[in-house]
């Protein structure tokens, strides 16, 4: 597979996975949190791939032109050294949060919806790590906080959490 693909694959999965939980998999929480989990390790086996593999930028879309196309903004993804590292980081730590959830949130009644908010946010530091431009960076961070309020209002319903 090559570094293109790879890089949006590493990207993409993870928002894939909270799509398809919040949109087909919710009534299954054992299954979501099974699916969310793996990908949350597919994603740390395709970071290690890139790790090893060589760097470059992968395919860039044009995403808003201003001023008759004088400011252009993309919608890219780089892999230099700097964002390999990160990277690994990131999705390690990221499926070791998802593989302590498995036992915490295990009798949950909610469960689905954290792990597609858990998926959201691997979603969302991957975008940080990955994007070529600050515009880009400053959206993938506004997603962070949203997919951190998410996680933190899990328990909305309890008087004590909110």
């Amino acid at each position: 597979m090559d570094v293109n693909t790879l890089t949006w694959a590493v990207l993409l999965l993870p928002l894939l996975v909270a799509a398809s939980i919040l949109l087909g998999l919710k009534r299954w929480s054992g299954v979501s949190s099974l699916v969310s989990t793996g990908s949350a390790l597919f994603t740390l086996l395709m970071c290690i791939m890139l790790a090893s593999g060589a760097e470059g930028e992968a395919i860039s879309f044009p995403w808003l032109m201003l001023d008759g196309g004088k400011f252009t903004v993309n919608i890219g993804l780089k892999i230099d050294g700097l964002s390999k590292g990160m990277m690994l980081i990131v999705t390690l730590v990221g499926f070791l949060v998802h593989l302590f959830s498995l036992a915490y949130m295990k009798d949950d009644a909610g469960k689905s919806r954290y792990f597609a908010g858990l998926s959201l946010f691997m979603f969302s530091m991957t975008g940080i790590v990955l994007v070529d431009n600050l515009v880009m960076m400053f959206i993938f961070w506004e997603l962070v906080g949203v997919s951190s309020y998410i996680l933190i209002g899990h328990w909305f319903h309890k008087e004590s959490a909110a």
